[in-house]
């Protein structure tokens, strides 16, 4: 399989009506009398990385995008500013509230889309009834391995933080992250805002995510995230790494359902 192969089959997996908005590519359900769930995938990713959870899902209208500068969504090329990504999340969201879904969402965002679904919900705290952050949030502390490799053993550090350290990866994986180097989304990334000294402001209530294999965010980060946010919670899912809602889906809805 190549990794357009890959990125093809996830996407097409989510089940959800394709649909375009000013550049922005995004997948939704059907408007129908369910509460609002935006899954926001992380750095360099796109919306099929949700394929394994959105079943589980059925519970919830779902919107999932492709963040500005991923995936099918422009800008293809040039800087991706932090703020644009958070724009045109709420340009998909006010699109999709005139046609039918509610006002009132849960954001749930891996890596760094929970540092964006942090930032948004900072900026239109009316509008987020819940929040999970897993395995991200937008702390000024580094990662625990770069995510950008230049040869074979490079990229094999990275993937086994990513996917945690006996995961099977194929060649084209391998080979896909090399070839990223210097063209990957988060190397355009531009105008970040660090939240740290912004946690107190988060009155949303909060569900913490974080896979005990993590190689990329330290469990010390999740506990930081927990401890600047009031009544935050973090759940660790045994077995998982960095991306929890597709090493242990099931596990990682119980987590975002769970209401205590």
């Amino acid at each position: 399989m190549s990794v357009e192969a890959f990125v093809a089959a996830t996407r097409a997996a989510l089940g959800l009506e394709k649909r375009h908005l000013d550049g922005s590519v995004y997948f939704a359900g059907r408007a129908e009398a369910r509460p609002t769930l935006v899954l926001i995938h992380g750095a360099n990713d796109q919306a099929g990385t949700w394929a394994s959870a959105v079943p589980l899902l059925s519970e919830y209208r779902l919107i999932v995008p492709d963040l500005a500068g991923h995936g099918e969504s422009a800008p293809h090329s040039g800087p991706i500013p932090i703020p644009v990504i958070v724009d045109q999340l709420h340009a998909i969201i006010e699109n999709e509230c005139r046609n039918g879904f509610s006002p009132f969402l849960s954001l749930a965002g891996n890596s760094m889309g929970a540092w964006i679904a942090l930032l948004y919900t900072l900026k239109h705290p009316d509008r987020v009834e819940r929040l999970i952050l897993e395995a991200g949030g937008g702390l000024a502390r580094p990662l625990a391995v770069p995510l950008t490799a230049t040869n074979r053993d490079e990229a094999m550090v990275i993937l086994r933080a990513v996917h945690g350290p006996n995961a099977v990866l194929p060649d084209w994986a391998v080979d896909a992250l090399i070839a990223r180097a210097t063209n990957a989304p988060m190397l355009r990334l531009t105008e970040p805002e660090f939240l740290d000294a912004r946690l107190s402001e988060v009155k949303t209530p909060t569900t913490l995510i974080w896979g005990e294999h993590d190689g990329v965010i330290p469990r010390s980060y999740m506990e930081a995230l927990r401890d600047g946010i009031a009544g935050a919670r973090l759940e660790i899912i045994e077995g998982a790494a960095h991306i929890p809602h597709a090493q242990q889906p099931a596990r990682f809805v119980s987590c975002l359902t769970a209401t205590s």
